[in-house]
């Protein structure tokens, strides 16, 4: 897997972010800069992150989609989606298109299932009400979405809304992701990361009312030990049983916690920006 960020520029201000764009001087969009990063890139996956990567605009977007295809590797398309509600109709089905052709993902950041929430994690006004048409299109484009619900300690008690929101109200979305936080950028330090614990019985409520709708999910950052029945959702477990490296490998570690658990063998552990404020699970 590899992850490209094209740029700085995005059009939230994400409390969460760990590519903030405060500080610096973003450079200007180079696609051939680009292509040459991706083509130097390990095998497996490419991830196309900003910033916010529709900013890039239709053509140039299509340029990379395309080039990844023509390395043979899959693409995921990371977006807010927010661009996604106004883009034209013929940028959109062009961009969608290409993903397809490199066996592609639109992977949305949908941080929350109510505007007042959505307003103070990402901090742009309006930007719920056009997250949702933006996946609703998005989805109608035929392209795979997956969401991504980055769980912080802004929204962890809200989880079974979210997946309960995402059940009514976005039908077609392929998958749902339940991320725990990186503590990087302006998450570093304690503030946005809930304790494991605190975060288990509303994240395994959310499993559940996914599991009744049908709706695909999985989770990431959250050691199996802590989902219960669930524990195979954790996106983990398959990378170490097909041995796997990664960046769970280098961003994750076992503590003395772990030992004698069931899951040592198949869980690199907790990641280490987690343990560096809460010392243990």
């Amino acid at each position: 897997m590899a992850l490209i960020h094209l740029f700085r520029r995005c059009n939230q201000r994400c409390a969460f972010c760990s590519y903030p764009a405060e500080g610096g001087r973003d450079p200007a969009p180079s696609l051939k800069a680009w292509l040459k990063e991706i083509a130097a890139m390990p095998p497996g996956l490419v991830q196309l992150s900003g910033g916010e990567p529709l900013l890039a605009g239709a053509e140039n977007l299509c340029m990379l989609l395309a080039a990844v295809k023509k390395l043979g590797r899959r693409a995921e398309l990371q977006t807010n989606a927010l661009a996604a509600a106004d883009l034209p109709a013929s940028e959109l089905a062009a961009i969608a298109k290409t993903l397809r052709a490199a066996r592609g993902y639109f992977n949305v950041n949908f941080p929350a299932a109510t505007a007042a929430l959505d307003l103070k994690i990402t901090r742009a006004p309006g930007g719920f009400r056009k997250r949702t048409a933006g996946v609703r299109r998005l989805i109608a484009s035929g392209a795979p979405v997956r969401l991504t619900h980055v769980i912080t300690a802004l929204n962890y008690k809200q989880l079974p809304a979210f997946a309960a929101f995402v059940a009514r109200e976005l039908p077609g979305a392929a998958w749902v992701q339940f991320s725990y936080i990186k503590g990087l950028g302006r998450a570093a330090g304690k503030k946005y990361l809930p304790r494991y614990a605190a975060v288990r019985p509303y994240l395994l409520k959310a499993l559940a009312a996914c599991e009744a709708a049908k709706l695909r999910c999985e989770v990431d950052h959250i050691p199996p030990c802590f989902l219960g029945d669930f524990y195979r959702l954790n996106v983990d477990i398959v990378k170490m049983r097909e041995g796997r490296d990664g960046p769970h490998l280098q961003e994750k570690a076992r503590v003395p916690a772990c030992r004698g658990c069931r899951f040592v063998k198949l869980c690199p552990g907790p990641r280490k920006d987690y343990i560096a404020v809460h010392k243990t699970l």
